[in-house]
């Protein structure tokens, strides 16, 4: 999945962790959950478009990804300041490809990260869990543009359910006003 998707499922994570107490455990367990989906969501995409190497002369994927970036920035620049937790926990393990990415352009490499460990460990975790590990055996296309759509859809998904689920002052402020209008 594209970082979008991490980053909102983070925010939804989140927002209905908002009734556990007392808050490191509520963080705690946001982190867990975070960085869990973000295995999850790996897993699913299989159904995306995501081709392994980037197709610089490609317009589409240029288009895409200039998309997915601005999106991404744009999901960091407006709910960083509430949901801060989920977004650092459920983009967390993408560190691989930051590090990977940039020991080609960097003077120095981490003699150690060689190849995605946070993403193997994470993929070996979701393969040990029994329901997940069927997720191997979705279709692969990641190559094929109507994978395109499958993010989307769930990206649609996910912003509705972000919009839907209220956190306990929310819905507490909302009753306090409706009661003052109907005084």
């Amino acid at each position: 999945m594209q970082g979008p998707t991490h980053l909102a499922v983070g925010i939804l994570i989140q927002k209905a962790t908002y009734k556990v107490k007392p808050l490191p455990l509520r963080h705690s367990l946001v982190a867990f959950l975070a960085i869990i989906s973000h295995g999850i969501l790996d897993k699913l995409a299989r159904l995306t478009y995501h081709p392994p190497m980037p197709l610089a002369r490609d317009w589409f994927w240029i288009s895409y990804h200039v998309m997915i970036y601005l999106l991404s920035m744009f999901i960091l620049i407006k709910y960083f300041g509430r949901y801060k937790v989920g977004l650092i926990f459920s983009i967390i393990p993408d560190l691989d490809w930051v590090v990977l990415h940039s020991s080609k352009f960097l003077p120095f490499q981490i003699p150690f990260w060689k190849k995605p460990i946070l993403h193997e460990f994470l993929s070996g975790f979701i393969d040990f869990l029994p329901p997940f590990s069927l997720l191997n055996s979705l279709p692969n296309w990641n190559s094929k543009r109507k994978g395109v759509i499958v993010e989307f859809l769930l990206l649609a998904v996910l912003a509705t359910f972000i919009y839907v689920i209220r956190e306990g002052k929310n819905q507490k402020n909302c009753g306090q006003k409706k009661r003052h209008m109907e005084m």
